[in-house]
């Protein structure tokens, strides 16, 4: 049973995978989801900064430096400081980065669209359970990773 339920989660990341190949541009395959999902922060908010991108992507602040050293690298992003303050510095997208966050946008929600039909064969209750099992594996999952970063 558990091998079986291990091999499913590896079909679901992989048909995830490939679905995402196929529904999204090509220009979208050459970044990673550390990156993607960093410039989806960005351009979310306003005035982002390194502290505020690491909470959002559950990593160390180490972490997010070097996806944002990469991200200012390929001109991605560009950072800023503000007048009243000239030692913190912040991080806005750039054209070409908003051309990928407006290409995750976009797959984003043909992603939700998509996938909220599939939900709708099943009752409430049984998504409930589904839901509650996968918070309690996500959760694991995250200790793991926390025991492992020591």
């Amino acid at each position: 049973m558990h091998q079986d339920l291990l091999d499913l989660f590896a079909e679901q990341l992989e048909k995830q995978d490939q679905l995402s190949k196929l529904t999204e541009s090509e220009f979208l395959h050459q970044y990673g989801y550390s990156d993607v999902h960093s410039i989806d922060f960005i351009g979310n908010h306003k005035d982002a900064n390194i502290t505020q991108l690491s909470l959002h992507l559950k990593m160390t602040r180490g972490a997010a430096s070097k996806i944002v050293k990469r991200l200012l690298k390929q001109e991605l992003i560009e950072m800023y400081t503000k007048e009243t303050n000239k030692k913190e510095k912040y991080y806005c997208l750039t054209r070409k980065g908003k051309k990928i966050f407006k290409e995750h946008q976009k797959r984003h929600k043909l992603w939700v669209k998509r996938d909220t039909e599939f939900f709708k064969r099943y009752p409430v209750i049984e998504l409930q359970y589904v839901k509650e099992f996968m918070k309690d594996y996500n959760q694991y999952l995250e200790e793991q990773i926390k025991s492992i970063e020591k």
